[in-house]
């Protein structure tokens, strides 16, 4: 009798059926993470019976997908917007308070309060390009730590 592949829901190779831990995970995978379509919690994808959740029980091999397929499909993800976001977001608070700085320079006694305006706004501007910096730096780091060539030890 000859035994007909089956696919992994979590790597999407086609393996053996004496290759899988249940019905749709093969042994590989047996430390990654599902997440349920249903209930939407992650779990490890051994505490999967047969395709059941282990949360709500619901039972489908197409009901997950997989939460960390990989190694390398984790450090192929775009760096978080949220970076990008600060940064935008410094640079036009610097640009408001630095323009209504000048306009007060401009007019008669407004002098100490724009200075005040474009000290305050270099003050945002740093904060901002400091924030985005640190999170670009974790994200490489957390990168870096999840790449396979590091070694456990």
């Amino acid at each position: 009798m000859v035994n007909m592949p089956v696919e992994c829901v979590i790597c999407g190779t086609n393996k053996n059926p004496s290759l899988m831990i249940s019905i749709d995970t093969c042994n590989d995978c047996s430390n990654g993470f599902r997440q349920c379509k249903q209930c939407f919690s992650s779990s490890v994808a051994s505490s999967w019976k047969d395709g059941a959740c282990p949360e709500c029980s619901y039972n489908s091999a197409t009901a997950s997908v997989s939460v960390s397929v990989s190694v390398s499909a984790r450090m192929t993800r775009s760096k978080p917007s949220i970076i990008d976001t600060l940064s935008t977001l410094g640079w036009i608070l610097f640009a408001m308070t630095g323009l209504s700085g000048l306009l007060l320079i401009s007019q008669d006694g407004g002098g100490i309060l724009g200075v005040s305006l474009i000290i305050a706004g270099v003050f945002q501007l740093s904060i901002f390009l400091g924030f985005s910096a640190i999170i670009d730096q974790l994200y490489k780091i957390n990168v870096n730590t999840s790449k396979p060539d590091k070694s456990d030890s």
